[in-house]
């Protein structure tokens, strides 16, 4: 197995996603042609609320959004983002006050940047953001390497050996990657992971997590690594914690 450390990418893409986020409609054009020609998979929203919108859909490796746009502002969706994951977060501000700096790269964000600013910019500080983070695989090792979660490859693997994973278990893997070491409610997994089947409640969750562990886990009745948070959801561990009953 791989090597100890965590690296991964929320969603199992070979180029890693943008969601850009900003009310200018040429900004947003502008800069979504130079990422992709960078090879980074862009989408576009227009507010903050068609963003929390497409994040339903699917999660990207990292949001680049505009502090000041009508409605919800970039404030508001970072909070609201940073409730659900710890996604990796670029502000774009015409405000270049300190404070407005401070506050944001204290609260939310990895980077700032002030307009105007050159795309090339963005693209760099991109760049060393994914860097950084070290998004753009999706891999990613746990507990000294002992579990492996290999999106691409669609598999897990332990010391047990290899499993494979389900397009469902690979959506529930995801949005746990997103927010590992976190606890996800078991509301948000039924939303993200189950957004397109009719009747979909919470047995659905409890019946593919029971199943995930069973791959995951070298004691499924006794897990370490994918754990309950009664009454509340599902929570991914990045090291393994006292075996607890499922």
């Amino acid at each position: 197995m791989a090597a100890s450390g965590a690296a991964f990418e929320v969603m199992p893409h070979l180029r890693p996603g943008i969601l850009l986020v900003d009310d200018d409609a040429t900004l947003l054009s502008v800069l979504a042609r130079r990422l992709t020609r960078e090879g980074y998979e862009v989408r576009t929203a227009p507010s903050g609320a068609s963003a929390l919108t497409a994040l339903e859909r699917s999660w990207p490796s990292l949001l680049v959004v505009d502090l000041m746009m009508p409605g919800m502002d970039g404030w508001e969706l970072c909070r609201r983002v940073k409730r659900i994951a710890d996604l990796p977060i670029i502000v774009l501000s015409a405000v270049s006050e300190d404070t407005s700096k401070v506050r944001a790269l204290e609260d939310y964000a990895e980077d700032y940047i002030t307009k105007p600013f050159n795309p090339d910019e963005l693209v760099a500080r991109v760049q060393r953001v994914m860097r950084r983070v070290r998004v753009g695989r999706p891999q990613i090792n746990l507990d000294d390497g002992e579990l492996e979660i290999d999106l691409a490859a669609k598999r897990v693997v332990t010391p047990a050996g290899s499993s494979p994973l389900t397009p469902t278990e690979i959506r529930l893997l995801q949005v746990l990657i997103g927010s590992i070491d976190h606890v996800v409610p078991t509301e948000t997994l039924l939303d993200r992971v189950w957004s397109d089947a009719d009747g979909a409640d919470p047995s659905y969750v409890w019946v593919s997590i029971r199943r995930l562990r069973r791959k995951v886990e070298l004691d499924p009745d006794h897990p370490r690594y994918l754990l309950t948070e009664r009454g509340i959801g599902y929570r991914l561990v990045s090291a393994a914690t006292t075996a607890q009953p499922a």
